[in-house]
């Protein structure tokens, strides 16, 4: 067995593939392993390059070059099968899923089931039989139960949606098989992850673009508290992530703020670093939904004690954005 830190000092072994490069946060993945000396990334999607649309295409700009872009169906066995034998990673990042309407109870379970779920038994497999040294999959705060307290990766989970239900099985599912072919794994719980390239509806990047524009935004009273997340705080949390596989076994770990930060804060802060005038902003406008949480966030003391992760704060990563946007 090589520790993975001998690895880092020998390039032509540190494969590191990344699933679901169109994202906003596997683009960020991608764009800052490559970064990383000794580290060969391995950019995946489930299209031609040429096939995404706006944002997804800039991401894949971002995070990847044209030469690197390998197309990669989780749901082909065979063609997975083929491709890990072929390629032969040290480090699989499982970052792609089906997340289409993840915060309605529209969610569609059964396509959940089989992109998030199922894959992970072959992928598992084939990565064993090829000599892979750790998986790293990508869960979501989701999984947690609803509670006004911070969640701890040693909560029983009840989650409440049905993407959130998915996304548990997933969490499951690869612990099992992590324990079943003897493969380290990590799980990453991401909070509320924001940043360049995000969704374009997603609030803070929303307000920014109002805002920017002079335009006045709608929205509802705000007073919910949530656990927000700078993207370069998450990049790093993942590297140490793949550090920590040299313990071997499995573990989960929230990356998060561990504060629970109002809405209304955060697009206040937005306001004032971009100059804004407050009026733009009509809290109240738009109605609360019913079943709203109005608390969510998690506790990050293990991820700061066992991987040594130090997340800045919000404030400091909605600078980092704007100055980005400019």
């Amino acid at each position: 067995y090589v520790s993975i830190a001998n690895l880092l000092m020998n390039p032509a072994k540190q494969k590191i593939l990344v699933t679901g490069v169109s994202s906003f946060v596997g683009c960020h993945l991608a764009r800052g392993f490559s970064q990383k000396s000794g580290w060969e990334v391995l950019p995946t999607g489930s299209k031609n390059v040429g096939n995404y649309e706006n944002p997804r295409d800039q991401r894949i700009q971002f995070g990847a070059s044209e030469n690197d872009w390998t197309i990669l169906n989780l749901e082909d066995e065979p063609g997975i099968k083929q491709f890990i034998r072929k390629v032969q990673p040290d480090i699989w990042i499982h970052h792609a899923g089906y997340a289409t309407n993840y915060a309605s109870p529209d969610y569609d379970t059964r396509k959940g089931q089989e992109t998030n779920v199922i894959p992970l038994k072959y992928i598992f497999e084939n990565l064993a039989q090829n000599g892979c040294r750790g998986v790293i999959v990508t869960g979501s705060s989701m999984e947690y139960s609803g509670t006004d307290k911070p969640c701890l990766e040693s909560d029983s989970c009840l989650p409440e949606t049905p993407y959130g239900q998915s996304k548990l099985k997933e969490t499951l599912t690869a612990l099992e098989m992590a324990d079943q072919f003897g493969i380290p794994t990590r799980i990453a719980r991401l909070f509320i992850p924001f940043g360049p390239l995000d969704e374009p509806n997603k609030l803070i990047y929303y307000v920014l673009d109002r805002l920017k524009n002079g335009a006045s935004v709608d929205l509802s009273p705000c007073k919910q508290k949530r656990d927000f997340i700078y993207i370069d705080d998450v990049v790093e949390a993942y590297g140490l992530l793949i550090k920590d596989l040299d313990r071997g076994g499995s573990d989960i770990f929230n990356i998060c703020s561990g504060q629970a930060i109002s809405v209304e804060d955060v697009v206040n802060w937005v306001a004032e670093k971009v100059g804004a005038s407050k009026s733009l902003l009509n809290f109240g406008a738009r109605t609360m939904r019913e079943d709203e949480q109005m608390i969510s966030y998690g506790s990050n003391d293990k991820a700061r004690e066992i991987l040594g992760w130090k997340p800045g704060e919000v404030q400091e990563g909605i600078s980092k954005l704007i100055k980005h946007h400019n």
